[in-house]
């Protein structure tokens, strides 16, 4: 097949797990004989909006089209760019003069590609597969995690009014909000209405998209694979004699709950642990207080290190040193990518029970899942890995097969993109 794979960055300007996911597919796209393009959002600077660069044009062929959110004027507006809907219809119209047509189109996040993108692509009959990888659609702040630092398990217009007018208030207030929020959640309706399927990675994504009004049965879950092969060349942890090594690998902010984390350290006997953080420290919604929150805190001898971003080529060496990693998150994530990494390096892995994390590991097998949120639940469970290595040995002998490479998912989605084409067709001939 010709594959059109669209998504809001592409390694290497852009390296975060949607990014990685659209990466991986493609390679092993190809890997199995097909054809594949990826066009993607870039800031290009110099480069009008809308106008798109050839970058690679071997197999994957890779264009980026450049968008930097100017003039974004009202909350709507981060989702409907009409200059990216006429940059995709100019792209078709040129692949068309060149004598390619897609046979299916695979879009991965439309943050900076406008979501008016998937009726361009349906307009010019192409079949259209959809991957939901968070809440982005309905939920501006993408995670559904209200600015209270409270998990949310439904959209509602009060709720969310709430929340985003404390998040844009320069956009939204008392009297507009509602209206507003409610003018979100229609184009989020009428944008899920076109595709032909849509892929979550873990069922438990499902429900809040039902709860907005999209008929469950449009749903495929097809679980996210990972790069692993170089993580299975990693030898499995070995069993020392000093503190449990922790390893955090993601961004620093609330909703991945690192303070949770490191409020469980510190109710630790010193010694017991240590733990290197490895991620980009990133304002949150314009917070740029939280990672001070966390490390102000802490103490000479805590035995926690913040090592600052990583490139995905320092992977295998991070989960080296590592003999468990720990993700606190507090939001419903949809996957859970570093978990799956350190599953796949042979390293037991600390995860809470919310989202798609849970769904990394049988509890006590592999790692152990935990209340979200629950620091004392958090202490116990450190201090009950480091007091015992023989368990934590076990869990990395079991820990390999709870993650997949990215074959055996595009194996599945090949499936699902054969779905998609007759969908399409018949939906031509009624």
């Amino acid at each position: 097949m010709r594959i059109l794979l669209l998504s809001h960055g592409l390694p290497p300007d852009s390296v975060g797990g949607v990014e990685q996911h659209v990466d991986g597919l493609a390679r092993a796209l190809v890997a199995a004989g097909h054809q594949v393009e990826i066009f993607a959002r870039a800031n290009l600077p110099g480069v009008a909006q809308g106008q798109w660069q050839l970058q690679a044009d071997g197999n994957p062929r890779i264009t980026r089209v450049a968008y930097r959110w100017e003039q974004v004027g009202e909350l709507i507006a981060i989702y409907r760019a009409p200059v990216m809907a006429a940059a995709m219809q100019h792209f078709l119209a040129a692949r068309e003069a060149d004598g390619v047509r897609f046979d299916v189109v695979h879009v991965h996040h439309l943050t900076g590609l406008s979501t008016e993108l998937l009726a361009v692509l349906r307009a010019a009959g192409l079949p259209v597969v959809l991957t939901l990888h968070d809440y982005w659609l309905f939920c501006p702040r993408g995670q559904m995690f209200h600015h209270r630092g409270e998990r949310c398990e439904t959209a509602s217009i009060a709720r969310c009014g709430d929340c985003l007018q404390a998040t844009f208030p320069h956009w939204l207030q008392p009297g507009n909000r509602d209206g507003e929020v409610a003018r979100v959640h229609a184009n989020a309706l009428s944008t899920l209405a076109e595709p032909d399927l849509l892929v979550v990675p873990s069922g438990r994504a499902i429900a809040p998209f039902v709860e907005l009004g999209v008929a469950a049965d449009r749903f495929v879950v097809v679980e996210n694979g990972v790069d692993t092969e170089r993580l299975l060349q990693l030898p499995l942890a070995t069993p020392h004699d000093g503190p449990l090594r922790l390893g955090y690998l993601g961004t620093v902010m609330p909703s991945k709950g690192l303070h949770v984390l490191l409020a469980a350290l510190a109710r630790l006997p010193a010694g017991t642990a240590t733990l290197r953080i490895h991620g980009n420290v990133v304002p949150y919604h314009g917070d740029e207080s939280y990672a001070n929150r966390c490390f102000a805190p802490l103490q000479p001898g805590a035995g926690v290190t913040y090592a600052g971003p990583y490139g995905l080529g320092e992977l295998p060496a991070l989960l080296a040193g590592i003999d468990v990693l720990a993700a606190p998150a507090l939001w419903h994530e949809a996957f859970g990518l570093t978990v799956r990494e350190a599953l796949a390096a042979g390293r037991p892995v600390l995860v809470s029970r919310v989202g798609g994390l849970q769904d990394a590991v049988i509890d006590g097998e592999q790692g152990l899942v935990l209340p979200p949120g629950d620091v004392g639940a958090w202490a116990a469970a450190i201090a009950g890995l480091a007091a015992d290595r023989g368990r934590l040995r076990a869990m990395a002998q079991r820990a390999r097969p709870r993650a997949r490479g990215f074959a055996a998912m595009a194996a599945e989605l090949l499936v699902v993109y054969a779905e998609a084409r007759h969908r399409a067709a018949a939906a031509r001939t009624t």
